[in-house]
């Protein structure tokens, strides 16, 4: 058997670098696309019942964006108001899978009949509502009201509000225990305060 030629080695090796490099290229399209794909809401806009009202959904629950000239009843009085972008609601739902649990110290009216909210939050419809508060923190003001409803549910009294009206009122429902609660969601420090569960009369 004959030598290899220099020429043929370094000729080899130029090709084998080319595929490295035209993979390395490939892996790093391939990620700067996942980032990018990442970075976009992933909910979409279903249907704007109201000028002041949006909702919105993902695959796991639905809720509704209020522009800063919706009334909030009985809610965020004197605060300066703005209206939420599909990607601050993204950025506060975030936000709250990361830290409810943590927050959600100790478990009041929760277990039993009551759900643990932390370990259910794709079971709650949501309303948002925008507010900028005393350090000019963007903040998502969110009230979040049980959507999925058993039989047992139904035999106890619990059932779901089929109407439209949550699309362009903010709920007002009394006891409940954690079928129903709210919290605040602040965008800038990325914490969560003013965690308020109802009651279980």
């Amino acid at each position: 058997m004959g030598k290899a030629k220099a020429g043929e080695g370094r000729l080899l090796y130029s090709t084998d670098v080319g595929g490295n490099s035209t993979m390395t290229k490939v892996v790093l399209l391939s990620f700067l696309i996942l980032v990018c794909f990442s970075c976009k809401s992933s909910f979409e806009v279903t249907e704007r019942p109201t000028d002041y009202s949006t909702v919105i959904k993902n695959k796991h629950f639905e809720g509704v964006i209020f522009s800063e000239n919706a009334d909030c009843f009985l809610c965020l009085l004197d605060r300066k108001r703005f209206s939420p972008t599909l990607q601050d609601i993204s950025k506060a739902e975030e936000i709250l899978k990361q830290k409810l649990k943590a927050e959600n110290t100790p478990l009041i009216n929760q277990g039993g009949r009551c759900p643990f909210i932390h370990k259910n939050l794709k079971n709650y419809r949501r309303q948002y509502f925008g507010y900028i508060n005393e350090e000019g923190d963007k903040v998502i003001y969110t009230t979040l009201n049980w959507n999925k409803f058993t039989l047992w549910d139904w035999i106890r009294g619990y059932s779901r509000d089929n109407s439209e009206v949550w699309k362009k009122q903010k709920e007002m429902i009394l006891d409940g225990c954690s079928h129903h609660w709210e919290i605040n969601i602040n965008l800038s420090d990325e914490e969560l305060f003013g965690l308020n569960i109802n009651g279980g009369a």
